[in-house]
């Protein structure tokens, strides 16, 4: 049977504390994500005037979401640049 190495965690986000389940080896990326949206979160309410908590943090959540689309496009581009790039150096190393 695997074993579980999930902990509790607690990260604050808008001002509270908020518990999540976390694999022991992906604590440090959690609390980086929780900080990165926390701080988006109130860049977001303090330049807008949003008063709505959970409008500012819709907003957050697609500005993130946004910015994972732009990087993964970002990725697919380079992936097929340096897939046809190892293409033109087997044709030329056949030659």
């Amino acid at each position: 049977m695997p074993v579980d190495n999930s902990r509790g965690i607690c990260v604050e986000i808008m001002g509270k504390q908020h518990q999540f389940a976390c694999p022991a080896d992906q604590e440090e990326g959690l609390k980086l994500a929780a900080t990165n949206l926390d701080v988006m979160y109130r860049d977001i309410k303090q330049q807008s005037g949003i008063a709505s908590n959970e409008r500012a943090l819709l907003v957050a959540a697609l500005n993130l979401s946004h910015q994972l689309l732009t990087a993964n496009n970002k990725l697919d581009s380079c992936q097929q640049k340096l897939t046809s790039l190892v293409a033109s150096l087997q044709s030329a190393c056949e030659r």
